[in-house]
């Protein structure tokens, strides 16, 4: 394979995980929520974006 492949293929497994851990977030209680100190207004804008950004690869 190529660099390039390899590197996609990378990009699509983290984007992959990092969608699964916010939509684990997004079930969880408010309390379970406080003690880990994230609010349900962040994990509702990190579904739209990252960090202002639409969520793509530097």
């Amino acid at each position: 394979m190529t660099a390039a492949v390899v590197a996609g293929r990378a990009w699509i497994r983290q984007w992959r995980d990092n969608r699964r851990a916010w939509r684990q977030l997004a079930v969880m209680s408010e309390r379970e929520l406080q003690d880990i100190s994230v609010c349900r207004v962040d994990i509702a804008h990190h579904g739209r974006c990252d960090n202002g950004r639409l969520y793509w690869p530097p």
